[in-house]
């Protein structure tokens, strides 16, 4: 009888222990489920942030380079017209090419770190390639 009751004791001592294990975990479960969801608040703010300045730094670029073209198309009325001919094709690409990124950053989606920082690299890279070309055209116009 006494058996009986040890081993009664027993289970109930080893059931209370997975019973608070398991509530231990569930708590260590939603401690870890909370933080990982501010750290993805805290993600998407600096990454809100981070676009923001992107965005309005680019906007400043894509204008200006706007503002080239505008010059050289009105240049390009009283110069020769060799210089003509030879640059009005180029700067229309240009000026295609910059629409083009504004509509790239106007559609721009966020779809993880990975992709945001191949976008940016990509969307500079075209950046400084419309700023060197048009560089190089006022530079051969004078």
């Amino acid at each position: 009888m006494k058996n009986k009751y040890f081993i009664l004791a027993i289970s109930l001592l080893m059931a209370g222990a997975v019973f608070t294990g398991c509530e231990n975990n569930k708590d260590t479960a939603k401690e870890e489920v909370e933080k990982a969801n501010q750290e993805m608040i805290n993600a998407q703010t600096q990454f809100e942030k981070e676009w923001q300045q992107f965005k309005s730094d680019a906007v400043l670029k894509i204008d200006a380079n706007q503002k080239q073209i505008d010059d050289l198309k009105a240049a390009m009325k009283t110069t020769s017209t060799k210089f003509k001919a030879k640059y009005e094709n180029q700067v229309l690409t240009l000026e295609q090419k910059n629409i083009e990124l504004k509509k790239n950053l106007n559609n721009y989606k966020y779809a993880g770190k990975e992709n945001w920082e191949e976008f940016k690299n990509n969307f500079n890279s075209e950046v400084d390639t419309v700023v060197v070309a048009l560089n190089d055209i006022f530079k051969n116009k004078k």
